[in-house]
């Protein structure tokens, strides 16, 4: 039954998606007052649906409805009058592409590897998709804020059980759904500095903080650090150092003074001692993978020792994960999407894919340090860069890559917003 109602929901957000890429305009009620309305085009008002949507996952059709995802972001970009922007950081990206690509010529799965270049390129078909649309601070405002009404009602969801069977399969799963909290924090962060409603905003960002403790959910803990790290680098710059200091005591304190994350860092927490851990003696078998620990250690003497420079071939991690492993391994993930791409398509692959995001983070702190630009677009820009660096953390030890439609886009996309506002802005001032 769980199953009938995920297809019943995906045909009804593709037709909708469809309707929406090719209807002249429509009205929708603005960001901050529902008496006011706006008019805008049915590229825009896809925008804003695929934020608002972004969560909804279908479990059975997931690949599908990516797929449909990227068809509409691509047929948007035609349709717009606008052409996409092309940065320094997205030109970067288009080149680790064209690495990944290249990787299919010696990989020994094609069909797995075109499967990882589709979830590679997501993000950056709706960061073009947005910076081709948005021209106006309340889509990006729209946007934003209805992607967060929709994070609220998950986070409902998930904390009132007896509301779960009821959406099954729908929502993205739990690891997912702590990560994509991470852009939620930033931007009720955001807002909280930015907007008249501060109480508000500051107990949004408090309830999107909040489920990576609950969950005891290491990396997301660590990416949701990272991001106020990132948020205080761009917004303070060099003065942002005792803040990152600060947290990052916080964070080591963390591990060892809450009993649920020590438990879930180690196999015997009693073993363990602050002191162990600032003098660098902590026993690395005592250290919890979660099971992962072998299985990094295979991937890596298999698929990238020797092949250091260029790896395996595009995808010959899921090949071996779907067609190769036995037992547990079979089916699943490696929970290191660091590794993936180390053993892939070697130093380079992982470099470049680094350096574009290095890229974004530099780009967003110039951006936000220019006072000629509008306050939305250093709002938007500081909420880009900072949970860019928070989500793509996550990535060490977690599946971020495939969940990319709930995590890594959400970044993306705001700066690709981003660069559509600063391209009207820029125009403007001329």
């Amino acid at each position: 039954m769980a199953a009938l109602f995920c297809y019943i929901y995906f045909i009804v957000l593709t037709v909708i998606g469809f309707y929406l890429v090719y209807k002249p305009f429509g009205v929708i009620s603005a960001p901050f007052d529902k008496s006011l309305k706006m008019r805008c085009t049915g590229t825009e008002l896809l925008l804003i649906f695929i934020f608002a949507t972004g969560l909804i996952g279908l479990m059975p059709v997931l690949s599908i409805r990516l797929a449909v995802l990227e068809v509409l972001c691509i047929i948007g970009i035609y349709k717009t009058r606008n052409k996409p922007v092309y940065s320094f950081p997205i030109i970067l990206f288009f080149i680790f592409i064209l690495w990944e690509i290249w990787g299919l010529s010696y990989t020994p799965s094609l069909e797995f590897g075109v499967r990882m270049i589709l979830k590679y390129i997501y993000p950056l078909l709706l960061a073009l998709f947005a910076s081709s649309i948005v021209r106006d601070k309340e889509i990006i405002l729209k946007s934003v804020l209805s992607a967060r009404w929709v994070a609220a009602f998950t986070i409902f969801i998930w904390f009132v059980p007896i509301f779960l069977p009821l959406f099954a399969g729908v929502f993205w799963n739990r690891a997912a759904l702590a990560t994509h909290y991470i852009t939620m924090s930033m931007i009720s962060l955001a807002l909280f500095l930015y907007s008249n409603k501060k109480t508000k905003n500051l107990i949004f960002f408090v309830i999107f903080s909040l489920p990576c403790f609950i969950w005891v959910f290491r990396t997301d803990i660590m990416g949701l650090v990272v991001a106020l790290s990132a948020f205080s680098l761009i917004k303070y710059r060099l003065k942002a150092v005792p803040i990152v200091i600060l947290l990052g005591v916080l964070s080591v304190a963390a591990l060892f003074y809450i009993p649920s994350i020590k438990a879930k860092m180690y196999i015997n927490p009693d073993a363990v001692s602050l002191n162990d851990f600032l003098t660098g003696n902590v026993d690395e078998n005592n250290i919890n993978t979660s099971g992962r620990g072998p299985m990094w250690e295979d991937c890596r003497n298999w698929f990238y020792e020797g092949h250091e420079l260029i790896g395996s071939g595009t995808g010959r991690v899921q090949k071996y994960m779907y067609t190769e492993a036995t037992g547990f391994r079979k089916g699943g993930q490696i929970h290191n999407d660091f590794l993936v791409l180390m053993c892939d398509n070697g130093i380079i692959g992982l470099s470049l894919y680094l350096l574009s995001v290095a890229g974004i983070f530099v780009h967003c702190i110039y951006i936000y340090h220019r006072k000629r630009y509008s306050t939305v677009l250093r709002m938007c820009v500081l909420v880009a860069g900072s949970s860019l660096l928070g989500v793509v953390v996550t990535m060490y030890s977690d599946n971020t890559l495939s969940y990319s439609m709930a995590t890594l886009s959400y970044p993306w996309g705001l700066y690709g917003m981003a660069l559509g506002l600063k391209q009207k802005e820029d125009y403007e001032i001329q």
